[in-house]
């Protein structure tokens, strides 16, 4: 059977992300923390909570230095969320702590530079549109479908370069919502609550990863 490992941040919302997985034939495995390289099936970083205390558990052992050999080696790892924001090099949620550093760029407080009475947090379906330049590949299917977001902050600067980008709309700015860059996934919303889109948005990524 497919399998992927769930590394548990500690706040994460590790029961539905199983649920989602097995409703697409994919088994899971919940493991605490990373103490080799040597890791048998794809990574998945799920996660709800904070950036710092995110990063703290990671930090707290030789976790986070394994996830990093993982990512320079190509294991495939795909980050949920909170599980994506860690891939950058930090967050205004938590300037005293860095980010995993996979990818350049900083999580801002979505509220920031935008005018007053806007609303606090992107809660709710939104829809995801692609980049002009980068519309090429599997992902780009899901241009104008609707997913389930819940975060307060993200990733604003439309710079980053990767191979496949999507972003949603958010009081007036372009919010990082997905990304593909070589053997990292970055989703920022919620596939596991998104229903039956959802679930092809995973199976899409087990074939990219070629689970």
């Amino acid at each position: 059977m497919k399998k992927v490992c769930l590394l548990n941040l500690g706040y994460s919302n590790i029961k539905s992300v199983r649920g989602a997985f097995a409703a697409i034939g994919v088994d899971t495995l919940v493991i605490e923390k990373i103490d080799s390289v040597e890791i048998s099936a794809p990574l998945v970083l799920p996660g709800v909570g904070s950036f710092g205390a995110a990063m703290k558990r990671l930090t707290s052992d030789d976790t986070s230095y394994y996830l990093d050999e993982a990512y320079r080696k190509g294991h495939p790892i795909l980050g949920i969320c909170l599980g994506m924001q860690i891939m950058f090099e930090g967050s205004e949620e938590d300037t005293k702590i860095d980010g995993l550093r996979f990818l350049p760029g900083h999580i801002r407080n979505l509220n920031r530079n935008t005018e007053k009475f806007c609303q606090p947090s992107n809660i709710g379906y939104a829809r995801l549109h692609t980049c002009k330049i980068q519309d090429i590949g599997q992902y780009s299917k899901f241009d104008g479908k609707k997913f389930y977001f819940m975060h307060s902050f993200g990733l604003i600067d439309d710079k980053l370069v990767t191979q496949q980008k999507l972003y949603v709309k958010f009081n007036g700015q372009k919010v990082l919502a997905m990304f593909q860059q070589q053997n990292l996934v970055g989703i920022q919303f919620h596939p596991e609550r998104s229903g039956e889109t959802g679930l092809k948005l995973l199976g899409s990524i087990v074939n990219e990863f070629n689970i």
